[in-house]
Protein backbone atom coordinates (compact mmCIF):
# COMPACT_ATOMS: atom_id res chain seq x y z
CA UNK A 1 0.00 0.00 0.00
CA UNK A 2 1.05 3.60 -0.59
CA UNK A 3 2.61 5.34 2.44
CA UNK A 4 2.66 9.21 2.81
CA UNK A 5 4.65 11.24 5.17
CA UNK A 6 2.81 12.01 8.29
CA UNK A 7 5.04 15.61 8.33
CA UNK A 8 5.51 17.29 11.27
CA UNK A 9 3.00 16.07 13.64
CA UNK A 10 1.51 18.61 16.06
CA UNK A 11 -0.83 17.85 18.76
CA UNK A 12 -2.76 20.50 20.12
CA UNK A 13 -5.07 20.67 23.50
CA UNK A 14 -8.02 18.29 24.22
CA UNK A 15 -10.80 20.09 22.49
CA UNK A 16 -13.48 22.28 24.32
CA UNK A 17 -16.67 23.83 23.21
CA UNK A 18 -18.34 26.17 25.45
CA UNK A 19 -20.08 23.79 27.67
CA UNK A 20 -19.27 20.47 26.75
CA UNK A 21 -15.45 19.48 26.96
CA UNK A 22 -13.63 16.56 25.40
CA UNK A 23 -11.22 15.53 28.33
CA UNK A 24 -9.26 12.71 27.18
CA UNK A 25 -5.64 14.41 26.92
CA UNK A 26 -3.92 13.55 22.80
CA UNK A 27 -0.88 11.67 22.85
CA UNK A 28 1.91 11.06 20.53
CA UNK A 29 1.47 8.37 18.71
CA UNK A 30 4.48 8.04 15.95
CA UNK A 31 6.70 6.64 18.49
CA UNK A 32 6.43 3.00 18.30
CA UNK A 33 5.14 1.14 21.68
CA UNK A 34 3.18 4.59 22.38
CA UNK A 35 0.30 3.62 19.90
CA UNK A 36 -2.70 2.94 21.67
CA UNK A 37 -3.50 -0.07 23.96
CA UNK A 38 -5.89 0.36 26.37
CA UNK A 39 -9.40 2.06 26.47
CA UNK A 40 -8.31 5.12 27.52
CA UNK A 41 -5.57 5.56 25.08
CA UNK A 42 -7.94 4.62 22.19
CA UNK A 43 -10.40 7.61 23.41
CA UNK A 44 -7.42 10.06 24.11
CA UNK A 45 -6.43 9.09 20.11
CA UNK A 46 -9.53 9.65 18.50
CA UNK A 47 -10.10 13.04 20.25
CA UNK A 48 -6.24 13.49 18.95
CA UNK A 49 -7.94 13.03 15.78
CA UNK A 50 -9.92 16.29 15.81
CA UNK A 51 -7.07 18.31 16.73
CA UNK A 52 -5.93 18.93 13.47
CA UNK A 53 -9.36 20.66 12.54
CA UNK A 54 -7.99 23.97 14.48
CA UNK A 55 -4.94 24.21 12.28
CA UNK A 56 -7.00 23.56 9.31
CA UNK A 57 -8.71 26.55 9.46
CA UNK A 58 -6.78 27.44 6.67
CA UNK A 59 -8.84 25.77 4.34
CA UNK A 60 -11.35 28.32 5.56
CA UNK A 61 -8.49 31.16 4.64
CA UNK A 62 -8.31 29.87 1.34
CA UNK A 63 -12.45 29.21 0.83
CA UNK A 64 -12.80 32.68 1.92
CA UNK A 65 -10.35 34.92 -0.27
CA UNK A 66 -10.34 35.77 -2.93
CA UNK A 67 -14.00 35.82 -4.11
CA UNK A 68 -16.52 37.92 -5.25
CA UNK A 69 -17.48 38.41 -1.53
CA UNK A 70 -14.45 39.07 0.04
CA UNK A 71 -11.01 40.66 0.07
CA UNK A 72 -8.12 40.44 2.44
CA UNK A 73 -6.68 43.67 3.87
CA UNK A 74 -3.51 45.32 2.63
CA UNK A 75 -1.77 44.65 5.56
CA UNK A 76 0.39 41.30 5.50
CA UNK A 77 -1.50 40.68 2.04
CA UNK A 78 -1.23 36.27 1.72
CA UNK A 79 -0.05 35.70 -2.50
CA UNK A 80 -2.51 32.63 -2.37
CA UNK A 81 -5.08 35.09 -2.04
CA UNK A 82 -3.55 37.63 -4.90
CA UNK A 83 -2.32 34.89 -6.99
CA UNK A 84 0.73 36.73 -6.51
CA UNK A 85 4.37 34.44 -6.40
CA UNK A 86 1.55 31.57 -5.90
CA UNK A 87 4.00 28.42 -6.12
CA UNK A 88 5.31 25.35 -4.78
CA UNK A 89 6.93 27.31 -1.74
CA UNK A 90 4.11 29.12 -0.80
CA UNK A 91 3.05 28.84 3.14
CA UNK A 92 -0.44 28.47 2.81
CA UNK A 93 -0.71 26.27 0.11
CA UNK A 94 1.84 24.08 1.69
CA UNK A 95 -0.15 24.32 5.89
CA UNK A 96 -2.98 23.25 3.72
CA UNK A 97 -1.61 20.44 2.63
CA UNK A 98 0.40 19.37 6.03
CA UNK A 99 -2.74 20.44 8.32
CA UNK A 100 -4.83 17.81 6.80
CA UNK A 101 -2.44 15.23 6.13
CA UNK A 102 -1.78 15.69 10.08
CA UNK A 103 -5.43 14.80 10.61
CA UNK A 104 -5.12 11.58 8.24
CA UNK A 105 -1.94 10.56 10.10
CA UNK A 106 -3.85 10.61 13.68
CA UNK A 107 -7.17 8.74 12.46
CA UNK A 108 -5.42 6.53 10.92
CA UNK A 109 -3.52 5.45 14.50
CA UNK A 110 -7.17 4.87 15.50
CA UNK A 111 -8.19 3.29 12.33
CA UNK A 112 -5.61 0.78 12.30
CA UNK A 113 -4.53 0.28 16.18
CA UNK A 114 -7.94 0.80 17.47
CA UNK A 115 -9.49 -2.46 16.75
CA UNK A 116 -7.19 -4.15 18.53
CA UNK A 117 -7.25 -2.82 22.14
CA UNK A 118 -9.29 -4.99 24.53
CA UNK A 119 -12.26 -2.86 25.30
CA UNK A 120 -15.38 -3.88 28.08
CA UNK A 121 -17.49 -1.44 25.29
CA UNK A 122 -17.67 -3.72 21.80
CA UNK A 123 -19.55 -0.43 20.45
CA UNK A 124 -17.60 2.28 22.38
CA UNK A 125 -14.28 0.80 19.74
CA UNK A 126 -16.47 0.65 16.45
CA UNK A 127 -17.75 4.13 17.07
CA UNK A 128 -14.09 5.61 17.65
CA UNK A 129 -13.04 3.87 14.46
CA UNK A 130 -16.29 5.24 12.44
CA UNK A 131 -15.23 8.66 14.19
CA UNK A 132 -11.61 8.48 12.37
CA UNK A 133 -13.02 7.57 9.39
CA UNK A 134 -15.59 10.50 8.97
CA UNK A 135 -12.45 12.73 10.02
CA UNK A 136 -10.46 10.71 7.52
CA UNK A 137 -12.43 11.48 4.85
CA UNK A 138 -13.07 15.32 5.97
CA UNK A 139 -9.35 15.64 5.13
CA UNK A 140 -9.10 14.45 2.31
CA UNK A 141 -12.07 16.05 0.78
CA UNK A 142 -10.04 19.44 1.61
CA UNK A 143 -7.48 17.66 -0.04
CA UNK A 144 -9.09 16.81 -3.06
CA UNK A 145 -10.75 19.78 -3.59
CA UNK A 146 -7.60 22.09 -3.85
CA UNK A 147 -4.92 19.80 -4.71
CA UNK A 148 -6.79 17.74 -6.74
CA UNK A 149 -4.99 14.11 -7.49
CA UNK A 150 -2.98 13.61 -4.11
CA UNK A 151 -1.42 10.24 -2.30
CA UNK A 152 -3.86 8.10 -0.81
CA UNK A 153 -2.40 7.34 3.26
CA UNK A 154 -4.49 3.99 4.57
CA UNK A 155 -1.52 3.26 7.06
CA UNK A 156 0.61 4.58 9.68
CA UNK A 157 4.14 4.47 8.96
CA UNK A 158 6.84 5.08 11.18
CA UNK A 159 10.10 5.60 8.55
CA UNK A 160 10.52 8.26 6.26
CA UNK A 161 12.07 5.54 4.17
CA UNK A 162 9.26 4.28 2.85
CA UNK A 163 8.13 7.64 1.11
CA UNK A 164 10.43 7.23 -1.07
CA UNK A 165 8.67 6.68 -4.80
CA UNK A 166 5.71 7.18 -3.42
CA UNK A 167 2.47 8.79 -6.35
CA UNK A 168 -0.41 10.71 -6.37
CA UNK A 169 -3.91 9.09 -6.86
CA UNK A 170 -6.69 9.90 -8.99
CA UNK A 171 -9.16 12.32 -7.88
CA UNK A 172 -11.64 9.29 -8.48
CA UNK A 173 -9.66 7.21 -6.20
CA UNK A 174 -9.29 9.76 -3.47
CA UNK A 175 -13.50 10.45 -3.60
CA UNK A 176 -13.76 6.44 -3.68
CA UNK A 177 -12.65 5.87 -0.29
CA UNK A 178 -13.82 9.34 0.94
CA UNK A 179 -17.01 7.85 -0.12
CA UNK A 180 -16.55 4.65 1.47
CA UNK A 181 -15.18 6.16 5.02
CA UNK A 182 -18.04 8.02 5.15
CA UNK A 183 -20.82 5.52 4.24
CA UNK A 184 -19.29 3.08 7.17
CA UNK A 185 -19.12 6.18 9.71
CA UNK A 186 -22.69 6.77 9.00
CA UNK A 187 -23.88 3.10 9.38
CA UNK A 188 -21.96 3.27 12.98
CA UNK A 189 -22.37 6.73 14.39
CA UNK A 190 -25.37 7.77 17.03
CA UNK A 191 -27.52 10.50 16.33
CA UNK A 192 -26.36 12.65 18.99
CA UNK A 193 -24.32 13.00 21.81
CA UNK A 194 -24.93 14.60 25.25
CA UNK A 195 -23.03 15.78 28.17
CA UNK A 196 -19.50 15.94 27.64
CA UNK A 197 -19.03 14.22 24.18
CA UNK A 198 -21.17 16.86 22.24
CA UNK A 199 -19.00 18.27 19.47
CA UNK A 200 -18.56 14.57 17.91
CA UNK A 201 -19.08 13.61 14.48
CA UNK A 202 -22.49 12.27 14.33
CA UNK A 203 -24.50 10.10 11.88
CA UNK A 204 -25.91 12.92 10.47
CA UNK A 205 -22.63 14.70 10.08
CA UNK A 206 -21.18 11.91 8.35
CA UNK A 207 -24.56 12.08 6.18
CA UNK A 208 -24.25 15.67 5.47
CA UNK A 209 -21.16 15.67 4.18
CA UNK A 210 -21.51 12.98 2.17
CA UNK A 211 -24.43 14.89 0.46
CA UNK A 212 -21.74 17.66 -0.05
CA UNK A 213 -18.80 15.09 -1.46
CA UNK A 214 -21.75 13.96 -3.91
CA UNK A 215 -22.70 17.27 -4.93
CA UNK A 216 -18.97 18.21 -5.56
CA UNK A 217 -18.52 15.86 -7.81
CA UNK A 218 -22.50 16.65 -9.57
CA UNK A 219 -23.83 13.35 -8.47
CA UNK A 220 -26.81 15.07 -8.02
CA UNK A 221 -29.03 12.00 -7.03
CA UNK A 222 -26.35 10.88 -4.65
CA UNK A 223 -26.49 14.22 -3.30
CA UNK A 224 -30.67 14.48 -3.06
CA UNK A 225 -30.75 10.78 -1.29
CA UNK A 226 -28.26 12.10 1.47
CA UNK A 227 -29.56 15.21 1.88
CA UNK A 228 -33.00 14.17 2.78
CA UNK A 229 -31.67 11.63 4.78
CA UNK A 230 -30.67 14.55 7.09
CA UNK A 231 -33.84 16.44 6.80
CA UNK A 232 -35.91 13.51 7.39
CA UNK A 233 -34.20 12.71 10.59
CA UNK A 234 -35.88 15.39 12.61
CA UNK A 235 -32.89 16.27 14.36
CA UNK A 236 -32.41 19.90 12.87
CA UNK A 237 -34.62 22.77 11.84
CA UNK A 238 -34.09 26.59 11.51
CA UNK A 239 -33.58 29.22 14.15
CA UNK A 240 -36.23 31.52 13.76
CA UNK A 241 -33.46 34.78 14.02
CA UNK A 242 -30.87 34.15 11.89
CA UNK A 243 -28.13 36.50 13.74
CA UNK A 244 -28.62 34.65 16.47
CA UNK A 245 -26.27 32.31 15.26
CA UNK A 246 -23.75 34.49 15.50
CA UNK A 247 -21.82 35.96 18.35
CA UNK A 248 -19.99 34.75 21.24
CA UNK A 249 -22.64 34.03 23.53
CA UNK A 250 -25.05 32.42 20.99
CA UNK A 251 -26.48 29.36 21.83
CA UNK A 252 -25.79 27.70 18.87
CA UNK A 253 -26.58 24.11 19.97
CA UNK A 254 -30.56 25.01 20.59
CA UNK A 255 -32.22 27.93 19.47
CA UNK A 256 -36.52 28.49 19.15
CA UNK A 257 -37.69 28.20 15.62
CA UNK A 258 -40.06 30.53 13.84
CA UNK A 259 -42.52 28.74 16.21
CA UNK A 260 -40.87 28.96 19.26
CA UNK A 261 -39.77 25.54 19.31
CA UNK A 262 -36.12 24.81 20.52
CA UNK A 263 -34.12 23.11 17.44
CA UNK A 264 -30.30 22.31 16.60
CA UNK A 265 -29.18 24.07 12.75
CA UNK A 266 -25.65 22.78 13.64
CA UNK A 267 -25.11 19.58 11.93
CA UNK A 268 -20.99 19.98 12.27
CA UNK A 269 -18.76 22.23 13.63
CA UNK A 270 -15.12 22.85 14.90
CA UNK A 271 -15.06 23.44 18.30
CA UNK A 272 -12.82 25.82 19.61
CA UNK A 273 -9.80 25.45 21.91
CA UNK A 274 -8.16 26.67 25.03
CA UNK A 275 -4.51 27.56 25.25
CA UNK A 276 -1.70 26.90 28.08
CA UNK A 277 -2.81 30.16 29.49
CA UNK A 278 -6.61 29.22 29.55
CA UNK A 279 -7.06 31.84 26.88
CA UNK A 280 -9.97 30.32 25.03
CA UNK A 281 -9.16 30.98 20.92
CA UNK A 282 -11.40 30.34 18.51
CA UNK A 283 -10.48 29.89 15.05
CA UNK A 284 -9.24 32.82 12.67
CA UNK A 285 -12.88 33.29 10.68
CA UNK A 286 -14.35 36.95 10.17
CA UNK A 287 -13.11 39.72 9.56
CA UNK A 288 -10.27 41.23 12.18
CA UNK A 289 -8.14 44.11 13.05
CA UNK A 290 -11.02 46.77 12.10
CA UNK A 291 -10.90 49.60 14.27
CA UNK A 292 -14.11 52.20 15.22
CA UNK A 293 -13.02 55.31 14.46
CA UNK A 294 -12.78 57.54 17.16
CA UNK A 295 -12.27 54.77 19.64
CA UNK A 296 -10.80 54.82 22.86
CA UNK A 297 -9.67 51.00 23.01
CA UNK A 298 -8.99 50.14 19.05
CA UNK A 299 -7.67 46.78 18.12
CA UNK A 300 -3.69 47.03 18.09
CA UNK A 301 -1.98 44.43 15.84
CA UNK A 302 -2.64 41.32 13.86
CA UNK A 303 -3.78 40.84 10.15
CA UNK A 304 -6.65 42.43 8.65
CA UNK A 305 -8.56 39.29 7.33
CA UNK A 306 -11.37 39.04 4.98
CA UNK A 307 -13.33 42.29 4.34
CA UNK A 308 -16.79 41.99 2.51
CA UNK A 309 -17.04 43.27 -1.04
CA UNK A 310 -19.36 45.71 -2.54
CA UNK A 311 -20.63 42.49 -4.74
CA UNK A 312 -21.19 40.64 -1.59
CA UNK A 313 -23.66 43.50 -0.74
CA UNK A 314 -24.97 44.54 -3.59
CA UNK A 315 -25.97 40.55 -3.79
CA UNK A 316 -28.61 40.97 -0.60
CA UNK A 317 -32.58 41.59 -2.02
CA UNK A 318 -34.40 44.30 -0.20
CA UNK A 319 -35.45 43.16 3.41
CA UNK A 320 -32.63 40.46 3.61
CA UNK A 321 -32.28 40.29 7.33
CA UNK A 322 -28.89 38.31 6.73
CA UNK A 323 -27.29 41.95 5.48
CA UNK A 324 -27.59 42.95 8.84
CA UNK A 325 -25.24 40.73 10.15
CA UNK A 326 -22.93 39.80 7.05
CA UNK A 327 -21.49 43.47 6.35
CA UNK A 328 -21.59 45.09 9.00
CA UNK A 329 -20.70 48.83 8.62
CA UNK A 330 -21.20 50.04 12.81
CA UNK A 331 -20.94 49.02 15.87
CA UNK A 332 -23.01 50.81 18.34
CA UNK A 333 -23.62 53.77 16.76
CA UNK A 334 -19.49 53.99 15.60
CA UNK A 335 -18.17 53.75 12.21
CA UNK A 336 -16.24 51.12 11.46
CA UNK A 337 -12.89 52.20 9.26
CA UNK A 338 -9.90 49.88 8.06
CA UNK A 339 -6.71 51.08 9.64
CA UNK A 340 -4.30 49.86 6.64
CA UNK A 341 -6.95 49.53 4.09
CA UNK A 342 -8.41 52.85 3.02
CA UNK A 343 -12.09 53.12 1.84
CA UNK A 344 -12.38 49.53 3.13
CA UNK A 345 -14.37 49.83 6.50
CA UNK A 346 -17.44 47.19 6.47
CA UNK A 347 -16.49 44.12 8.45
CA UNK A 348 -18.65 40.30 8.65
CA UNK A 349 -20.52 40.67 11.70
CA UNK A 350 -19.91 36.75 11.82
CA UNK A 351 -17.84 35.27 14.34
CA UNK A 352 -17.87 38.90 15.69
CA UNK A 353 -16.60 39.58 19.42
CA UNK A 354 -16.59 43.12 20.69
CA UNK A 355 -14.12 43.88 23.52
CA UNK A 356 -14.90 47.26 24.97
CA UNK A 357 -15.70 49.15 21.79
CA UNK A 358 -12.95 47.12 19.41
CA UNK A 359 -14.53 44.90 17.58
CA UNK A 360 -11.81 41.56 17.89
CA UNK A 361 -13.51 38.46 15.97
CA UNK A 362 -10.54 36.15 16.09
CA UNK A 363 -10.69 35.57 19.92
CA UNK A 364 -14.35 34.94 20.00
CA UNK A 365 -15.52 31.38 22.06
CA UNK A 366 -18.16 30.63 19.31
CA UNK A 367 -17.42 27.10 17.70
CA UNK A 368 -17.05 27.78 13.55
CA UNK A 369 -19.87 25.99 11.63
CA UNK A 370 -18.79 23.29 9.06
CA UNK A 371 -22.27 22.11 8.02
CA UNK A 372 -25.25 24.10 9.03
CA UNK A 373 -29.01 22.93 8.28
CA UNK A 374 -29.36 26.00 5.69
CA UNK A 375 -26.42 24.50 4.24
CA UNK A 376 -28.63 20.81 3.67
CA UNK A 377 -31.59 22.39 2.73
CA UNK A 378 -29.36 24.63 -0.12
CA UNK A 379 -28.06 21.25 -1.15
CA UNK A 380 -31.23 19.52 -1.23
CA UNK A 381 -32.54 22.35 -3.56
CA UNK A 382 -29.51 22.46 -5.64
CA UNK A 383 -29.95 18.73 -6.41
CA UNK A 384 -33.71 18.48 -7.59
CA UNK A 385 -33.35 21.76 -9.77
CA UNK A 386 -30.25 19.47 -11.23
CA UNK A 387 -32.51 16.63 -11.73
CA UNK A 388 -35.70 17.70 -12.47
CA UNK A 389 -36.00 21.46 -12.64
CA UNK A 390 -36.93 23.88 -9.99
CA UNK A 391 -40.97 22.56 -9.23
CA UNK A 392 -39.75 20.06 -6.43
CA UNK A 393 -36.89 22.56 -5.01
CA UNK A 394 -38.77 25.75 -4.21
CA UNK A 395 -39.81 23.84 -1.18
CA UNK A 396 -36.19 23.76 0.51
CA UNK A 397 -34.90 27.30 -0.80
CA UNK A 398 -37.50 28.80 0.25
CA UNK A 399 -37.24 27.83 3.57
CA UNK A 400 -33.94 29.51 3.69
CA UNK A 401 -35.63 32.21 2.16
CA UNK A 402 -38.24 33.00 4.51
CA UNK A 403 -36.34 32.83 7.66
CA UNK A 404 -34.27 35.30 5.42
CA UNK A 405 -37.38 38.05 5.12
CA UNK A 406 -37.55 37.32 1.76
CA UNK A 407 -40.79 36.01 -0.64
CA UNK A 408 -40.40 32.45 -1.95
CA UNK A 409 -39.47 31.90 -5.35
CA UNK A 410 -41.86 30.80 -8.49
CA UNK A 411 -41.89 30.57 -12.08
CA UNK A 412 -38.23 30.10 -12.58
CA UNK A 413 -36.81 27.96 -14.94
CA UNK A 414 -34.02 25.24 -14.33
CA UNK A 415 -30.97 28.03 -15.56
CA UNK A 416 -32.96 30.59 -13.64
CA UNK A 417 -33.45 28.80 -10.70
CA UNK A 418 -29.73 27.89 -10.24
CA UNK A 419 -28.52 31.38 -10.86
CA UNK A 420 -30.99 32.05 -7.88
CA UNK A 421 -29.51 29.34 -6.29
CA UNK A 422 -25.96 30.55 -6.43
CA UNK A 423 -27.25 33.95 -4.86
CA UNK A 424 -28.92 32.31 -2.07
CA UNK A 425 -25.67 30.06 -0.98
CA UNK A 426 -24.01 33.39 -1.11
CA UNK A 427 -26.01 35.49 1.20
CA UNK A 428 -27.41 32.79 3.06
CA UNK A 429 -23.50 31.23 4.12
CA UNK A 430 -21.29 33.66 3.05
CA UNK A 431 -18.00 33.89 5.35
CA UNK A 432 -18.56 30.48 6.16
CA UNK A 433 -15.91 28.43 4.06
CA UNK A 434 -18.18 28.14 0.83
CA UNK A 435 -18.27 30.34 -1.48
CA UNK A 436 -15.13 29.58 -3.37
CA UNK A 437 -15.56 25.94 -3.00
CA UNK A 438 -18.78 26.35 -4.74
CA UNK A 439 -17.29 28.96 -6.91
CA UNK A 440 -14.68 25.71 -8.26
CA UNK A 441 -17.58 23.48 -8.10
CA UNK A 442 -19.53 24.98 -10.03
CA UNK A 443 -16.67 26.07 -12.61
CA UNK A 444 -16.71 29.87 -12.65
CA UNK A 445 -14.44 30.58 -9.76
CA UNK A 446 -11.56 31.99 -12.46
CA UNK A 447 -14.52 34.30 -14.90
CA UNK A 448 -15.96 35.20 -11.07
CA UNK A 449 -12.64 36.49 -10.00
CA UNK A 450 -11.87 38.35 -13.16
CA UNK A 451 -15.42 40.05 -13.27
CA UNK A 452 -15.88 41.13 -9.89
CA UNK A 453 -16.16 44.74 -9.82
CA UNK A 454 -14.62 46.13 -6.13
CA UNK A 455 -11.83 47.63 -6.44
CA UNK A 456 -9.68 46.24 -3.43
CA UNK A 457 -9.92 43.13 -6.06
CA UNK A 458 -8.30 44.60 -8.83
CA UNK A 459 -4.91 43.04 -8.19
CA UNK A 460 -5.97 39.28 -7.98
CA UNK A 461 -8.74 40.20 -11.00
CA UNK A 462 -5.53 41.27 -12.66
CA UNK A 463 -3.19 38.36 -12.16
CA UNK A 464 -5.79 34.84 -11.81
CA UNK A 465 -4.96 32.49 -14.86
CA UNK A 466 -6.81 29.11 -15.39
CA UNK A 467 -4.62 26.90 -13.71
CA UNK A 468 -5.52 28.91 -10.54
CA UNK A 469 -7.96 26.65 -9.69
CA UNK A 470 -5.79 23.89 -8.00
CA UNK A 471 -3.29 24.91 -5.41
CA UNK A 472 0.63 23.99 -6.23
CA UNK A 473 1.56 20.99 -4.57
CA UNK A 474 4.38 22.12 -1.75
CA UNK A 475 8.05 21.77 -2.56
CA UNK A 476 9.42 19.60 0.03
CA UNK A 477 6.70 16.70 -0.51
CA UNK A 478 8.06 16.74 -3.83
CA UNK A 479 11.61 16.52 -2.57
CA UNK A 480 11.11 13.81 -0.07
CA UNK A 481 9.09 11.29 -2.60
CA UNK A 482 12.15 11.85 -4.80
CA UNK A 483 10.83 13.40 -7.78
CA UNK A 484 7.74 10.71 -7.74
CA UNK A 485 4.81 12.85 -7.22
CA UNK A 486 4.35 15.38 -9.71
CA UNK A 487 3.83 18.87 -9.79
CA UNK A 488 -0.16 20.39 -11.05
CA UNK A 489 -0.08 22.29 -14.26
CA UNK A 490 1.13 25.34 -14.50
CA UNK A 491 3.35 25.98 -11.51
Amino acid sequence: MKKIILFTLILGAALQSCEDIITEKPIDFLVPGSFPATEQDALAATTAAYTALHSNIISFYYAFTPSDIAFQGQHNMRPVSWFLDLNDNNGDATAMWQSNYQGIALANTVIQFVPDVAMNDDYLKERLIAEAKFLRAFYYFELVRVYGDVPLLKEVITNTDELVGITRNTVEEVYDLIEQDLSEAQSVLPNEYVGAEMGRATKWSATALLAKVHLTQNEWLEANTRAQQVIASGMFGLVADYNSLWGQNAEYVLMPDKNGVLVNENVFDIQFQQDERNDFKQSWVGSRDTEIVGATNAVGGGWENMLPTTDYLNMFEDGDVRKEISYVTELNGNVLESPRTPGAGPVTGKYFNADGDAPKSNNGSQNTYVIRYSDVLLMRAEAENELNGPTNAYPFINQVRERAGLPPLSGLDQTSFREALRKERATELGFEGHRKYDLLRWGIFVETIRNASDPHLGTPAANIQDHHVLLPVPAREREISEGSITQNPGY
